[in-house]
Parts: structure tokens; C-alpha cells; sequence
């Protein structure tokens, strides 16, 4: 399915590298069948826009239940490139003067002013939240506070402790990004819910669709959304699994939709955008904004820097711009390159879909697209034969992870009730760890210890930080 993207100019601007790779439009839609039926990805979506045109290709079925076949309308959960969306709206508002980046959160959430006073929370600002930089956890959780608005998590998150003081590092959090769901509603006088519709989805002319929706009596049309699979190593069937994502998360990874859709935001970012007719939504300083690294935002595991709800990989001619993100059974990928004009978008419902995205990257940036991509190597270090020193449990909020000898004497890093994986620790603190029943990346991370040849303190990975207990 390819043709023009909606409105473009006559004159679309000049990209620094000129055009695509000759021949990979053409080449693509069979590159990529090819890449998934490999990793056996139960189905999956491509996107790619560039200098006014979008090629948009679908693989595979929504689910193995139903066999329905994907389509490029199909909705995918976004995952954590939900977080793009929510920055963006939160800039649109900072655009207009309702949200000051750099004001203390007690300005905005009145509920944390009963903050315990070492958390810090309450003199954290939007820039920090936008940035991962504001000390929270990673998640928290609880029955009580999944309901039609935030101010029932703001209270929770006024009690939670804090990983550290705002603005010291950098560790990847949910929270975060849900405390911006109420910084929304607080300056749009409306739930996130609606204000993500009516300020940015409805007028991209993206069909807003949620994992979960509390808002009664949406009359919102139906939109199939793709299941989660399991994909194992064995070669056993994909199986249905759950997305395992809460309606208290939905500002950080609640949003669902196509790649088509993803590539549409990403618009908004791109050299071309005056010739995008939807341009006005962002104006291009706070697009750029969005863009610039944060000082002292390091995303070990995750990216090269960190702006405002936007990761940066570096390119051998450039940097590229996105978001990755993954549910239960389910990833998404988004890249852009503001000065080329060119975005890319892969959605899968696989836990193979991060395989299928490496492998994506590694065929595209052969054939000559420089795609911007950030990768940990393995460790190169000797294994650590008494791995003792590293026993023990680590946590940032309700993620608890423990490392610890299993009873067929292997090394494990270990998710309660979740997943065991097969861990191999280096002399220089690094890790990698492998899932041996899903057909997933392997995690490659780090302990960071309290000083040089002193305990352990934090292990990190993913871009979060967990403390030692």
C-alpha cells in the first residue's frame, strides 16, 4: 500500500543526504514478509514516510484465535511510545503557556504537598518528569487508583519513596509519565483521556483507541486491535497472551494504533512539516525542544541521550529520533530523522517483534539507509566464577528482581512470578541475561557498586535503575 501521505507542499525541503537508498521502496515490502516470517512474528505493520511519500505494508493476522489478517489500519499497542504522545501534548500546552517546563510540581498537583519531605517529589518539575530525571520509581500500583482521572495516583505517588533526589540521574519511569497525565488534566481542565483526543489524535486524523478506556459511554468506533502472542524458541504455535498493562498506566503506555499513525506524529518533527497540514499542533520550537539532550539524562541501556519524551541514536551521518515501547505479547518501534524527511514505524503483536526490529535494522543499514540505532554489546570480560557478591534482591517500586543460584545450580536473574532468566555476570560488572522459554533479545545491564572495588548498590538496565535492598 503505497501513496501520497495527505497534504505536502510543491516544494518539500532539501534532505542533507538527498533520498532513500535506490531501490528500497521497492525492495522493502518483500524485505520485510521475508524478516517475519523468519521470526515467525504472528503479524505485523510497516511504515515508512519520506520527503512526502508513505509506503505503509501489513503481515500476518491479528490473532490466532479469529485469523482475521492485519491490515494497515489495524490498532497495535503502542506500548511506551505512548510516552511520545503524552510529551507531545504536554508541549502543546507548554506552547500555549498553560505548563511552565521548569515550575515545581506542587504549583500544578496541589496533592503533593503532603509528599513526605526526603522524597523530593513536589520540587521535582515537568522538565524532570518529561526527562526520566525526577527520582520516581518505575511503577506503582494498586486497585485504588485506576479510575476516570490521575488525582488518585497523584496522592499514591505523593508516599511512594523516591530512587534518588530530581534531577541526580536518570532512571526510566512509568510514573513519570502518569504524573504528566495529571499535569495535563490539571492545565486542560479535562481527563488525559479526552484531552489526547481533542488536542492531538482527532486533529492528526488518527482514531484514538486505548487499552483501557474509563471514560462511560464512549461512543468511539470500533478499531480490531491485535492480540499479544507468545513465540517460543521450540517452534510450538503462538500462543494468546495478556498485555498486562493497567488503566493507571495508560499515559505512559495505555495507546494503541498503526504504524501509519505513528509515522503521522512523527511528522511533526520533520524538516517537511510546513508542508504537513497539521504542522500548527507543535510549533517547531518546542518540536526541537523535545529533541535536544538533557544534561545529565545518561540512558545506559536504552539510548545515546535523552530530550523530552524522545530518545536519540546516533547515525554514522546523523542522529535519528524515537521511542521504542512493549506490552505483554506485543512491540512497537518509531525513528525519524528530522533533516532527511524520513520516519519509520514497525508494530508487532510477537514477543519476536524485537528480534524482527534488529533484524530490520540490520538489513536496512546494509543496504545503505543510515538508520540510527543504540545496541549494548555483549561483555567482552571474563565471567565471574563466584558470583556471590551480586546475590540478593534489587527493586524500584513493585519491580522486584533477584539474582540467585537455581536448583540446577545455574545463575539466575529472577522476576517473581514472571519470568527466570539465565544470567551470566562479567568481571566488569556487566550482565546478560537470557529468557530460555520466549524467543526474546537477550538483557544486557550493569551493577553499578556504591565506589571503586566497594558492594554493590544499583543494578541497571533498560535505562532503570534498581536499588539494592
Amino acid at each position: 500500500m503505497t501513496g501520497p501521505a495527505g497534504p505536502v507542499g510543491d516544494a518539500p525541503s532539501e534532505a542533507p543526504d538527498g533520498a532513500l537508498p535506490r531501490g528500497l521502496t521497492d525492495a522493502l515490502p518483500n524485505l520485510f514478509e521475508k524478516l517475519a516470517r523468519e521470526h515467525r512474528v504472528t503479524g505485523a505493520q510497516l511504515a515508512l514516510y519520506h520527503d512526502g511519500t508513505l509506503h505503509a505494508h501489513a503481515y500476518g493476522t491479528e490473532s490466532v484465535r479469529t485469523g482475521a489478517p492485519v491490515t494497515r489500519d489495524t490498532a497495535f499497542p503502542f506500548g511506551s511510545v505512548t510516552k511520545f504522545f503524552t510529551a507531545t501534548l504536554v508541549m502543546q500546552f507548554v506552547s500555549d503557556g498553560d505548563i511552565d517546563l521548569d515550575e515545581p510540581l506542587t504549583g500544578l498537583l496541589p496533592e503533593l504537598r503532603n509528599a513526605p519531605g526526603g522524597s523530593g517529589l513536589g520540587s521535582a518539575t515537568v522538565r524532570q518528569l518529561l526527562s526520566h530525571t525526577a527520582g520516581l520509581p518505575d511503577s506503582i500500583d494498586g486497585t485504588d487508583l485506576r479510575g476516570p482521572s490521575y488525582r488518585r495516583f497523584v496522592a499514591a505517588c505523593a508516599q511512594a519513596p523516591a530512587l534518588h533526589t530530581p534531577g541526580l540521574a536518570f532512571s526510566y519511569a512509568n510514573t513519570g509519565y502518569c504524573l504528566l497525565g495529571a499535569v495535563v488534566e490539571a492545565a486542560a481542565g479535562m481527563d488525559w483521556w479526552t484531552a489526547m483526543d481533542s488536542c492531538l489524535l482527532d486533529p492528526l486524523g488518527i482514531t484514538p483507541a486505548y487499552l483501557h478506556d474509563p471514560r462511560p459511554g464512549s461512543a468511539r468506533p470500533a478499531r480490531a486491535l491485535a492480540d499479544g502472542h507468545a513465540v517460543r524458541p521450540d517452534g510450538a504455535p503462538a500462543e494468546v497472551v495478556d498485555h498486562m498493562t493497567d488503566l493507571s498506566l495508560a499515559a505512559a503506555g495505555g495507546l494503541t494504533g498503526s504504524a501509519v499513525d505513528l509515522v503521522t506524529a512523527a511528522r511533526l518533527h520533520l524538516d517537511d512539516r510546513a508542508a504537513f497540514a497539521h504542522h500548527h499542533l507543535l510549533p517547531e520550537d518546542e518540536a526541537r525542544l523535545m529533541r535536544e539532550p538533557v544534561p545529565g539524562a545518561e540512558p545506559f541501556g536504552l539510548a545515546d541521550a535523552w530530550g523530552l519524551g524522545i530518545m536519540s541514536h546516533r547515525g554514522e551521518r546523523g542522529v535519528w529520533y524515537g521511542h521504542d515501547g512493549a506490552v505483554g505479547g506485543a512491540s512497537c518501534n518509531l525513528r525519524l530523522h528530522p533533516g532527511s524527511s524520513t520516519a519509520l514505524a514497525l508494530t508487532a503483536n510477537s514477543t519476536a517483534g524485537p528480534r524482527l526490529w534488529e533484524a530490520l535494522v540490520s538489513e536496512l543499514r546494509a543496504i545503505g539507509l543510515d538508520l540510527g540505532h543504540y545496541r549494548l554489546p555483549d561483555p567482552e570480560a571474563p565471567r565471574v566464577t563466584e558470583p556471590g557478591a551480586y546475590f540478593g534482591t534489587y527493586a524500584n517500586g513493585d519491580l522486584h528482581l533477584v539474582v540467585m543460584t537455581g536448583r540446577d545450580g545455574e545463575l539466575y536473574l529472577t522476576r517473581e512470578d514472571y519470568a527466570d532468566y539465565l544470567l551470566t555476570i562479567h568481571t566488569d560488572d556487566r550482565f546478560v541475561a537470557r529468557d530460555r522459554e520466549h524467543d526474546g533479545l537477550p538483557i544486557v545491564g550493569r551493577f553499578v557498586r556504591e565506589h571503586p572495588g566497594g558492594p554493590i548498590a544499583l543494578l541497571q538496565y533498560g535505562g532503570r535503575a534498581l536499588q539494592r535492598l
